[in-house]
């Protein structure tokens, strides 16, 4: 694989395996260029040796002590630093757990390598990506989960930056309708944000 170019980032692996605290130190510096890697074993352990906040945080959520979106805006609070979810568990509820709390990125460890660094590589660049193989079981596992025709209409209309104002001009819908829907959309999603619900979006293939 082709080195990313970023030059100089910062990444903080946290993950209670040694072997694969290694094997992901070794993938990113083949991978990206100049890219200095630390690791811990705990998220406790990663906040207490923290120095300069780290461009990315790559992170086992599975064996978090607590609520998973405590944990999150822990090392949210304390780092400054976007998270990666790298893990075994692609269930749907960890997953829209982790949305919520604000990670960038979710990736599945049976997942090829690129997958990580892409998710790495959009996090760096404040964007957001999931595991392909993920972000459709939102809206698969369960049927409530799937957007009417209406949610798909106006989720498109702000993946192409329009305003809610301007949703509920071209729909002729009211301002709140539309915020009801926009809600209920970041509901079925489990996403925390707009952005991340276009994200959820785009890669389920529910909009372009």
């Amino acid at each position: 694989m082709a080195s990313a170019g970023v030059s100089t980032m910062k990444c903080l692996v946290v993950d209670d395996h040694p072997v694969v605290r290694q094997g992901i130190r070794a993938l990113l510096e083949r991978e990206l260029d100049g890219v200095e890697v630390a690791t811990a074993a705990t998220p406790e352990a990663a906040l207490q040796e923290a120095g300069d906040p780290p461009d990315v945080v790559v992170i086992d959520l599975r064996r978090v002590s607590g609520d998973v979106q405590d944990a999150v805006a822990s090392l949210q609070d304390k780092l400054q630093s976007p998270i990666v979810v790298f893990t075994a568990d692609g269930g749907p509820r960890m997953l829209a757990e982790a949305l919520k709390a604000g990670v960038k990125g979710y990736v599945r460890k049976d997942s090829p390598p690129e997958d990580l660094i892409r998710a790495i590589q959009a996090a760096s660049n404040g964007e957001f990506y999931v595991d392909p193989a993920l972000s459709s079981s939102l809206l698969l596992e369960e049927g409530e989960r799937t957007l009417t025709a209406r949610q798909r209409e106006i989720l498109q209309m702000l993946a192409d930056g329009m305003h809610t104002e301007e949703v509920a001009r071209q729909l002729g819908l009211s301002t709140e309708t539309v915020r009801t829907h926009t809600k209920r959309i970041l509901s079925k999603l489990g996403a925390g944000t707009r952005t991340q619900a276009v994200a959820i979006g785009i890669r389920s293939g529910l909009i372009e």
